[in-house]
Order: structure tokens, then sequence, then C-alpha cells
């Protein structure tokens, strides 16, 4: 294709990037063109180099499952790259010598067999949170791709890429700013997630709960809570969100038994980077609001009140010999009551007793009051 067309064609998809629905491959299909490639890929990865995004453009379905599935992680442009800054083009024809190319297993077993021998990399986005890159692949490599990478109408097109990504970031703090004012009004802190726990965003009263000393909290970046059944439980949470049709209740105890109520949505597709599944989290912390009622807990799950208050127990943190003690009963009993727990809910084990527990409806969020 003619070169000023492939501009052209990528300059209209970067005009667009801030749309509820960008043209991510119109954008790849013009940088593929403009560079001269065979294929060209969008691929983001968080700050733990986790996978959060693969797009393509002329990659075959084999390339793309083999890559997300297990080659990512030993992408040798990914690590080679990292803490670069955002405008630098990479050239894996540049960064390896051939000998060296020979040795490299994602070279030899990924690169060779998908008909990607040479990469052309440029980074959109590297910090702490998110690193993303756009790369156009070769199979028949080609000396002297930094002329190209240097010329007046490919700089013309990655300028205009950096200044249509700065333009989508402002808009998405700008609407979090706002959001964040309307929901402090009613005393709830919110925050900006990936469906792994990465904290994008987080508003002052969210950073503030994170930082009070409650169970919930940030740990590298992501949202962790030391108690590892809430930790699966915040972890299924986060993985259902992006594609729930209602939103998503999760009632995360403190120490003291009290709740951090939270409730999970699918974040505007302009929030993201690329095609990135986000959420958008509301989050609610008050003191005098303890785990859930006995009859909530009896009517979510059709317990008997002695089985809904093990639940609760278990919910609490203690041990069936524990709530036993507390109780004055017998230890067996308890432990009988948990087993007819786990056939009522038709759970295995007590860990998923608890899970399920923290999904129940929190009557907070139902209502959006906090009386």
């Amino acid at each position: 294709m003619n070169r000023n067309l492939a501009l052209q064609r990528t300059l209209d998809a970067i005009a667009h990037l801030s749309d509820r629905e960008p043209p991510w491959t119109a954008l790849l299909q013009g940088m593929q063109q403009l560079i001269g490639g065979d294929s060209a890929t969008l691929i983001l990865f968080d700050g733990g180099g986790e996978l959060l995004d693969f797009q393509q453009h002329d990659v075959s379905p084999a390339t793309e499952r083999a890559y997300t599935e297990h080659y990512f992680a030993y992408d040798i442009a990914a690590s080679l790259t990292a803490g670069a800054a955002p405008g630098t083009w990479f050239d894996t024809q540049e960064l390896f010598s051939p000998s060296l190319l020979s040795k490299e297993a994602f070279y030899v077993d990924f690169m060779s067999q998908h008909r990607m021998r040479q990469l052309l990399t440029f980074i959109i986005e590297d910090n702490s949170q998110r690193r993303c890159g756009l790369t156009v692949q070769r199979n028949m490599p080609a000396g002297h791709a930094r002329r190209a990478l240097e010329s007046t109408t490919v700089r013309r097109a990655t300028s205009a890429l950096r200044q249509g990504i700065a333009q989508r970031d402002a808009m998405s703090r700008q609407w979090f700013d706002t959001a964040e004012s309307a929901f402090d009004g009613f005393s709830e802190a919110i925050c900006l997630a990936t469906s792994l726990g990465t904290v994008l965003r987080a508003s002052g009263r969210a950073l503030e709960l994170f930082g009070r000393g409650h169970s919930l909290r940030l740990r590298g970046g992501r949202l962790w809570h030391p108690r590892a059944e809430v930790q699966r439980a915040l972890r299924s949470a986060l993985a259902q969100a992006p594609q729930a049709r209602q939103p998503v209740r999760l009632s995360i105890p403190d120490d003291k038994g009290r709740l951090c109520r939270l409730e999970l949505v699918p974040a505007v597709p302009q929030l993201s980077l690329g095609k990135e599944s986000l959420v958008f989290i509301r989050m609610h912390h008050d003191g005098m609001h303890l785990l859930p009622a006995v009859d909530s807990l009896c009517s979510a799950f059709g317990i008997t009140p002695a089985e809904a208050r093990v639940l609760k127990a278990l919910m609490a943190g203690q041990s069936p010999k524990q709530h036993a003690g507390s109780q004055g009963v017998s230890v067996h009993t308890v432990r009988s009551q948990v087993t007819s727990l786990m056939a009522k809910m038709e759970c295995t084990r007590q860990v998923d007793l608890v899970r399920k527990g923290l999904f129940a409806p929190s009557p907070l969020l139902d209502t959006g009051r906090t009386e």
C-alpha cells in the first residue's frame, strides 16, 4: 500500500482513540502497512508481568493461542524493553545477534515457528502498573529497519499516537475525578482496577481505607487480603465483574468482624487501554456495620439460625472449636452443623463456605444507603 495512504489510515484511527469503542484494529492495520510487516499486535502486561490484553491484526488463531496461553511469560522483547521510555522503538535484530537468537527458546519455538522472526516494538506505556507495546512482526527479517522507524512518515504517526494516548489518559483522569467527587458525598471510596486486582486509580478515601490498618489493602499495587479464603473470593469477584450483567457484591471482614462492602462492575470502555478488562469498584467501610445478620444468612442460603451463627463465626475467622467454646456447645455439634452447611450450600470445604458467605447480598450496596 502507498505509504501516504497507510499514514492517513493510521492518523484516522488515532483521531478516534477517545471514542467509546476505539478502532484499535484499524490502528494496528495502519501501523503494519506503514512500517511494512506481516502482522501487528497490541500487548498489555501488568506490573507483575501478567498478560492483560492481546490484540492482533493478521495473526493466526493458533499463534494467538500459543502466545496468550504460554509464551507471553517468555517474551524476550517484553523482558528487555522493561522500563523503557514511552515513544521508544526496539528491533530484535538490533537487540540480539543471530547466534544469540538461535539459543533463545522464545525465538526458536515461538517466533520462528509462527513466522515472526523480527519484532519491531513501539513502547506506548511503561510504569509500575501497566506496560503496553505495539509490535509489527516480520517473517523475513530486514536490516536497517531503524531508518524506516525514524523516517518522517513514521515519526508523524508515532507522535500522533502519543498525543492520542495522552488525550485518552487525560479523559480517563477527568472521568475518575468526577466520579470520586460524586461518590465521596455518599462516604464511598472508589477505585479502578484490572481483572487481576492491580489498582490503576484510587480515590483519596480509598487510599485512606487501604492504609488505615483494615484487612483490605494494597500489596505490590494489587488488592490483597491476608486470609486466603477471602483473597480467593476477591480474585473471583474481580474475574467475574468484567463480564457480569449485574454488579458483583462482596463483603470483606476485617480482624474485628466489621465489613468493607464492595460492589464491582465493568468499567466504561473509555477507561481502558486497548481492550483490557477493567473493573470499577465502590467501597464502604463503617464500624457500625458488622457481619451479615443471622436472619439474612438464613434467607440467603436456606439454613437454620444455629447454622447461620456457625457460618457467621467462620466468616469472622473463628474455628469450629472457638465457636463451640463461645456458644457453650460441643465441638462435635458445631462440626455436624458445618457438615450440614456444606450439604445445603453445595460446598466441599470450609473455605468455600466462607467464600459463599462473603458473596451474600449486601443491603448497604443494594440500596446505596449507609444507615
